[in-house]
């Protein structure tokens, strides 16, 4: 299925800064004609949305490291080191890091999910952590934060 959010910009490999996030491709959408995604994130606790809604994407978190509380609908688990969770669309889900780090294998199907994270994010110089944003969102980057949300079908649960 092509749609005009198909458009593959994220690249195999590539180190990138997402939110306070180090993350990495390891297969981008257009390696699979656009069936799935998968994206590793290093994290700490601090960075991690609010609770929202995918319309178009299934995601799976594998747990390499850490640990991870995920909602999902109506029901939370902690997540621990070789434990996946399944994040289905139109679901509402969010999750907190709840070790001092986490590492996690992101799998997101269709996989033109994976141009967000890439829109948002900027290239990183080295392969370790961003320094933690600190404070709230400035007003101009959360504009365009929720409107690239409003794009990829992601609404946020109030």
């Amino acid at each position: 299925m092509t749609t005009e959010l198909s458009q593959p910009i994220a690249q195999t490999g590539a180190i990138r800064y997402f939110s306070g996030y180090l993350m990495r491709v390891h297969v981008s959408n257009e390696q699979t004609n656009g069936a799935f995604s998968l994206v590793e994130f290093n994290m700490r606790p601090g960075s991690e949305p609010p609770m929202h809604i995918h319309e178009l994407e299934d995601e799976m978190f594998y747990v390499k490291e850490g640990v991870l509380r995920v909602t999902v609908g109506d029901k939370t688990i902690e997540a621990t080191a070789g434990q996946t969770v399944f994040l289905p669309r139109q679901v509402p889900h969010a999750y907190s890091v709840i070790s001092p780090t986490a590492n996690i294998l992101v799998y997101m199907t269709p996989g033109n999910f994976v141009n967000f994270f890439y829109e948002l994010s900027e290239e990183a110089t080295e392969a370790i952590m961003p320094p933690k944003p600190e404070g709230p969102m400035p007003a101009e980057v959360m504009n365009v934060f929720l409107e690239t949300s409003t794009r990829y079908g992601i609404k946020y649960v109030h």
